[in-house]
């Protein structure tokens, strides 16, 4: 049976959803396109109906469903800058608090609820959830949709690296580093 990887980016801006089977595209698609709601940030449901229509499978037929970012580290990120920068912003930290501990801390729970919904699949039924690193969901949406079969990636942003984590080095369609390959899936735009 062949392995399937569902990757998704939502929450933030420009929703999307990328399937592979065996390392290798087999659809991916922006929320927007379906919704033709600019940015939207909802979580993609018809990106997702759309991939797994494109694969002919089910939630149930994928190894892993991937999401693109990993919160704890962000909040980690967030907490030492407002500390590092303190007294000023507190107004800032006061008001992202509330959304982070009632949601994005949550949010492994939130996924599973929302793939509930979409598939009427039990959570015992649902694929292991892995987060990726956003740094390197963005090395893998340039290489896999790339025609080269060895590439290496270098990303550099303002959101979501931390400098004190090893960059991105892709070799091939496999990792490098492939202890947490499946957790590079980037939904693909």
């Amino acid at each position: 049976m062949s392995t399937y990887i569902l990757g998704v980016s939502a929450f933030y801006h420009d929703s999307a959803a990328c399937l592979l089977r065996e390392g290798h595209i087999v659809a991916a698609a922006q929320e927007e396109r379906f919704t033709r709601k600019k940015f939207d940030a909802r979580f993609p449901i018809n990106a997702i109906q759309y991939c797994l229509r494109e694969g002919r499978i089910s939630l149930s037929d994928l190894k892993y469903f991937v999401f693109y970012d990993k919160p704890l580290i962000k909040f980690e990120r967030l907490l030492e800058t407002y500390v590092a920068f303190s007294p000023k912003g507190v107004k800032s930290f006061l008001a992202a608090m509330p959304v982070w501990l009632k949601e994005k801390l949550l949010l492994k729970s939130m996924l599973q609820d929302d793939l509930v919904s979409l598939d009427g699949v039990k959570k015992s039924g649902l694929p292991p959830i892995l987060f990726g690193e956003h740094h390197e969901s963005h090395a893998a949406s340039a290489f896999y949709p790339s025609p080269f079969k060895s590439a290496a990636v270098l990303c550099m942003g303002r959101v979501g690296h931390d400098l004190r984590r090893p960059g991105s080095k892709t070799a091939s369609n496999r990792r490098d580093d492939e202890s947490s390959q499946a957790g590079r899936v980037y939904p693909l735009v």
